[in-house]
């Protein structure tokens, strides 16, 4: 795996935007992702394998913030109503870009090259890719015992998620 340790500031996360919402309908500044790893999960409820992936990724979720974890996860749905995008965010504990902000949803599913869903993302605190594979880290480590994942790459695979085991 190619080091990818840097001096050089990331991009923060300012490019996730300012405020989110949660299953609850409130509004969560930005400001609450300071010092956390990141996961974005680009998800749908009409998406049958978001559908199995969704509770998988809760329970990582809740694990994480059981044991004081820095970490959060943004949705990033891509849902046709806002009633299907209500109605799943219920299913999830973290929070999300707002439904109405369609052209911001679509900017960041741009920005990762998101191809299929579900697809979930890591990024470092600073706003630099952790990997686009975040599925593997979900699936290999379901509790998140070796948060924070050191040693990963932007082009980390589930081989290589193997070897830092």
């Amino acid at each position: 795996m190619a080091d990818t340790n840097t001096t050089e500031p990331g991009p923060g996360l300012d490019f996730l935007g300012s405020e989110f919402v949660n299953s609850k309908g409130e509004t969560v500044s930005a400001e609450s992702l300071q010092g956390k790893i990141v996961g974005i999960y680009f998800s749908a409820h009409w998406c049958p394998p978001c559908r199995g992936f969704t509770p998988k990724l809760a329970e990582f979720y809740k694990s994480l913030q059981a044991s004081g974890k820095p970490f959060e996860i943004i949705f990033v749905s891509s849902d046709r109503s806002p009633q299907e995008f209500g109605s799943y965010l219920q299913e999830m504990p973290w929070l999300a870009v707002p439904f109405a902000q369609s052209s911001h949803r679509s900017g960041l599913s741009r920005k990762f090259s998101v191809m299929g869903i579900p697809t979930f993302v890591l990024l470092r605190p600073d706003g630099t890719l952790m990997t686009k594979s975040g599925r593997s880290v979900v699936s290999q480590d379901p509790r998140g015992a070796n948060y924070p994942w050191a040693g990963m790459t932007p082009d980390f695979s589930i081989m290589d998620y193997c070897t830092l085991l």
